[in-house]
């Protein structure tokens, strides 16, 4: 039902909307090399869409980037330090309004849930619950980006992805049984040449 395409494009416009009237600040691209998987601790912000299109907006980077993240968004002072609480509510908030800004560029029915915020190290992250809508997160975690920006923030980079599933969403919230086998051979198969 989506007919919008969630490229690169339009996400990278949405994030840049969202730094310039969150964070009061430019999005610029990340020039430095690509961010592996490192075991480096790690801040991960993400919110589901489902209905008519169903995925995840996620933001990734390290903790002292989601600090300055929530010290430009609470305009806190340099000096100013903040609870991990604050910090992490922020980069939740950042997720969420790039979320919102995705599903409103979206055809149809699609809700937006709620934010959910880790900090862990990298290499734990995936054993983290999943998102409360989601049942089985390793399959989701096969989902290649529908969109995938790296900004540079103040020296560190900041990853933004929307990755896209094929698993309707049940009236509860839950995925249907068996969808998470379905998802990754519908994947491996989307996948081929």
């Amino acid at each position: 039902m989506t007919t919008v395409a969630l490229d690169d494009e339009l996400v990278g416009a949405v994030v840049e909307q969202v730094w310039e009237s969150l964070l009061g600040a430019v999005a610029r691209p990340w020039a430095g090399p690509r961010p592996a998987g490192a075991t480096v601790p790690t801040v991960r912000a993400q919110v589901r869409l489902s209905g008519d299109w169903n995925g995840l907006v996620r933001l990734t980077c390290d903790p002292a980037t989601a600090e300055t993240l929530a010290a430009a968004m609470l305009m806190s002072g340099p000096d100013e330090a903040l609870p991990e609480e604050d910090v992490l509510d922020a980069v939740g908030e950042v997720v969420n309004v790039v979320g919102g800004n995705v599903k409103g560029a979206l055809v149809g029915r699609t809700s937006l849930g709620l934010p959910q915020v880790a900090l862990a190290a990298r290499a734990a992250l995936a054993a983290l619950p999943a998102l409360p809508a989601v049942a089985d997160d390793a399959a989701r975690s096969l989902a290649v980006p529908t969109s995938r920006c790296v900004l540079d923030w103040h020296g560190a980079p900041v990853v933004v992805e929307v990755l896209g599933d094929d698993a309707p969403d049940v009236p509860d919230g839950r995925q249907q049984p068996d969808s998470s086998s379905q998802q990754a051979k519908t994947r491996q198969e989307k996948r081929k040449p």
